[in-house]
Formats: C-alpha cells, structure tokens, sequence
C-alpha cells in the first residue's frame, strides 16, 4: 500500500477492528497503568498504511541517473486490460534488456532499534526472551533466508541460488532470467552488514502498549507510526550518515514485537512494516522498518513475514510510486488501490523455509505480471506469484 503499511488480516485474513478492547497509555513519569489483555483475533495487522510519501515520478525517474544514487531502472509496460502504458522505477537493471551487469548488490544496513518507554519498559531486538532462547532476534534476521543465500526451487522449477528476494525477482522475470532467457545472471541481492543499536525514547503522548502477551515483558509496544516515521527521517537517518547510510544503500530498522498505529488513534493497530522514500540533499533515501515478532498476538504472522513483504515491496516498488490498474478486495486490502506493491496482495501468505536450523515464515508475492495483466506470465511456472496461489492476473477493482 502507498505509505506502505501492510494490513494483513490474522487468522483467516479477516480484517477485524479493535471493537472496545482498550490501549494503555503511558505518559512520563506515570506509574504503571492497569493492563488489558486482548485476543489475537481482534488485531490486525497492517503494512504500509498511514506513512505519508513525498517522493514524484519525475524525482524517481532523475534518481534512476544520479550519480551514488541506488541503483534502479525505469521503463514501460502496457497494461492490455485498459490499453494504458504506465511507467515504473525498479531496484536493479532491466530483465528485460540484455546487459554486461544484469546482477546488482545492494548495500543494505540492519540497524537493530531498541524502543524505550518512560515507564521503563523496552522492546529489543538484541536479547533473548522467553520464546526463544537460542538467538536473538537480530541474530535470527541476519541467519534468516533474507539474507543467507541458499537455493530455491519454486514449484518443482530451480531458480538458481541467492536470497530470498533474489530469488523472488528471478522468479518475478523468469522469461528473461531462466538459464535460456535474455538475462540468466539477472540478480539483486542485498549484501548485509550490521550498524550498531539506536536506543528511541518515544513521547509519553506516543506511546502505548497491549498486554496478554507470550514472550519477554508480555506487551505488544504501539508507537504512533506519523511521529515515529517523522523521528526517523529527521533525527535517525541523518545521524547514521557517518556510519554509511546514503542513498545507495538500504537502511533496514528492526524492531522487535513492537508495532504501530495509524491515524493518531492507538487502536488503530497494527502496522508491522513499511518502506518509504524522501528526497534529501545527496538524493532520495529509501528505507524500511519491520519487525521481528514473537508476541503471541498474531496467529498467521511471525519471525520475518514483515521483513519480506517490505523488502519485496522495496526492490519492486522503492519510491512507493509505481502505477497500476486498480486491483483490490484481496489479501490486506479492502477496498481498491493502484501501485505496485507485490506484498499487499498476499498479506498473511507464507511458506516454511528452514535455514540454519530455525524454521522461518517468508511471505510469498504478487508477481509483476498479476499487476499489468500479462498472459501468459513472464513468472515462473506461467505463475502470478511465487509460490503459485495466483494463477491468473489481478482482477478489475471498482
């Protein structure tokens, strides 16, 4: 979704609102608020939702040719469902074009970021809780198949090795990627390396959080996502600068069982992740937040579902500005919206990979072919998604 927050509806993708089931506040210096514990089914979750985007098609098309900007490639594609030609920045080089460096790695910079209350509570994604004693859950993301590479087979059809957004895009273009195709070294890969822990102290009037859950202080952290977006922007990124953060790179933030909530209502919950793109003085800066959860609240979302659905949205759409038809009344999305993001559509789909061990859940996503109405697909298998649950192009939306 634009803002990219992902709304993804647990436990049978059922979106359900919060009906009279209360948020505790906490305001500096108060003393501990009673607590209200609260069924998973009355949560959903959301990605991409409520983020206020300012970046143009003209700004995304200049950056595509700026000089240390993140490399990305824009074209054209004619949707034959209306006979509309629209325009699109992607992550990488173009499938489509036979080049001498089809393949792309991307700095990408994790930063694990501890959410710290005035009531002393904090959520952190570099210790251990209750749920998981054998790794934190940094250590778990930088184990995870996002980063690890590993190979992949999508319906009986092996895309080659890398990770798993790799993988995804070879699948998304598997006409031009298949070993026979234009471009059988196509990749993006995400190359990873770990920046030191932000600590944010998040405004008392900000700061809210539900109870009754299974792992580490039991809370489920709810941070207005318009102030935190804004801190990021203005205080974090610039401040990590030094550290390597530029236009170039992806800086990821990790949370860890802490989500957000829109529209400045706490029951307005719960964002999980999102991705978005501003304009700064050396270029536009994209970057994501996700979180790592375990809380219990959630009964079709864990571990890295977030990280993929925002990553996947990144490389495919990472100025949040790509058009499409409008296409809707699926996954997290209830009424219609118009853009590329190839999570929304699959919002709560997973697949078990296991990988060093641990079994992670990865989302699957829309293919780009599902969005501009191809047939037959340029996906793998003729697929409109990697894992094959679309078979066929997105529908009309009115």
């Amino acid at each position: 979704m634009r803002a990219d927050r992902l709304r993804v509806a647990l436990g049978g993708l059922v979106v359900a609102g919060l009906g009279s089931l209360a948020v505790v506040p906490w305001t500096a210096g108060a003393a501990a608020a009673p607590s209200h514990a609260l069924s998973s089914t009355h949560l959903r979750v959301m990605f991409d939702v409520g983020v206020k985007h300012a970046v143009t098609r003209a700004e995304a098309a200049r950056a595509a040719a700026a000089a240390g900007a993140l490399k990305t490639f824009t074209a054209t594609v004619n949707d034959p469902s209306n006979s509309t030609s629209y325009t699109y920045s992607m992550v990488g080089t173009n499938p489509t074009t036979a080049g001498a460096h089809p393949f792309t790695a991307v700095k990408t910079l994790l930063i694990p970021v501890v959410i710290a209350y005035g009531s002393g509570y904090t959520w952190s994604p570099s210790k251990t809780d209750s749920c998981d004693t054998g790794a934190t859950p940094l250590a778990r993301v930088q184990q995870s198949p996002i980063f690890v590479s590993q190979a992949w087979s999508f319906g009986g059809t092996a895309v080659g090795t890398g990770e798993y957004l790799d993988a995804f895009q070879r699948a998304n273009f598997w006409k031009y990627a298949q070993p026979s195709g234009t471009n059988p070294s196509f990749g993006v890969s995400m190359t990873l390396k770990t920046l030191p822990k932000v600590t944010i102290t998040v405004p008392g009037a900000d700061a809210y959080y539900y109870s009754g859950g299974t792992c580490g202080n039991k809370k489920l952290a709810d941070v207005n996502i318009n102030w935190l977006d804004n801190y990021l922007q203005t205080t974090v990124i610039p401040s990590l600068a030094a550290k390597g953060v530029k236009p170039s790179t992806l800086p990821i933030f990790l949370v860890h069982n802490v989500a957000e909530f829109t529209n400045n209502t706490p029951g307005d919950c719960c964002v999980l992740g999102y991705h978005n793109a501003y304009t700064t003085s050396a270029g536009i800066q994209t970057y994501a937040l996700a979180d790592y959860d375990n809380s219990g609240f959630f009964s079709n979302f864990s571990d890295v579902a977030g990280l993929s659905h925002e990553t996947g949205e990144w490389m495919d759409d990472p100025f949040t500005n790509n058009p499409t038809a409008p296409w809707g009344h699926i996954g997290q999305v209830t009424g219609c919206q118009s853009n590329l993001e190839v999570g929304d559509p699959l919002s709560g789909t997973t697949m078990a990979v296991t990988t060093g061990g641990f079994t992670y859940h990865v989302q699957e996503l829309a293919f780009f072919s599902w969005f501009y109405h191809q047939s037959p697909s340029l996906g793998v298998n003729g697929w409109y998604s990697n894992n094959g649950t679309f078979t066929t192009p997105a529908a009309a939306c009115s």
